[in-house]
């Protein structure tokens, strides 16, 4: 399965955009902002839809830290001006779209844009006892094979591509449960935490006490 990461503050439009993908087969995340999208960008992402103009800062600055985590990036704009989709283009945008367009012709470029990634690529990561294979969306623990749920396998590859850092609860809240449930409160992390230690090892993930967690 290929993952979007949708950028797009307006809502009905990202929502519209995520039913169309889901219904088609693609995994799909959405942030609402350039903070949030800097966030979401670690989760294993294929493909960037970016709106430039968000409400927190210019989106511009979000394509070469795309790029960096060797990301495609479309780029969804209402601008129809070449000066601009030029400046997107050589900042390292792989694609543009106009709005409005239609969902069949943005999925269209999505694929198109997928081609140009190298079939034979090996995506995995590892991390001391730990083997992610990304393009199975597998996980061996001790070379063994571990059954995770695609919450629990989502925040692990987070916290493995980015060791020692910390994430706040309220982050990690924002990041993988505000498109699932409104209504989910703080146990409902604690838990999951506790699950993905369960199923892998206790120290795995560091409670870092009053703030959220980290891997070391």
């Amino acid at each position: 399965m290929k993952n979007i990461l949708i950028i797009e503050d307006n809502q009905d439009i990202a929502i519209q955009m995520k039913k169309y993908l889901l219904k088609n087969g693609y995994g799909v995340e959405i942030a609402k902002s350039f903070y949030e999208a800097d966030y979401k960008m670690n989760i294993d992402i294929d493909v960037a839809l970016l709106d430039i103009n968000l409400p927190d800062k210019e989106g511009h600055n979000l394509i070469d830290k795309l790029k960096k985590k060797d990301i495609r990036v479309i780029v969804t704009t209402v601008k129809n001006d070449e000066d601009f989709i030029i400046e997107s283009l050589d900042q390292g945008a792989d694609d543009y779209i106009t709005k409005p367009f239609s969902l069949a012709i943005l999925r269209a470029r999505i694929d198109a844009v997928l081609r140009t990634i190298p079939i034979s690529q090996d995506k995995s990561i590892s991390y001391k006892d730990i083997k992610i294979d990304l393009n199975q969306s597998k996980i061996y623990f001790k070379g063994n094979l571990v059954d995770l749920t695609s919450l629990e396998y989502e925040i692990l590859v987070l916290f493995i591509k980015n060791p020692h850092r910390v994430y706040t609860r309220s982050q990690l809240l924002e990041m993988f449960w505000e498109d699932r449930d409104k209504f989910v409160n703080d146990n409902t992390l604690t838990s999951t935490i506790k699950r993905i230690r369960e199923k892998l090892d206790r120290e795995i993930i560091t409670t870092v006490r009053g703030i959220g967690y980290r891997m070391d």
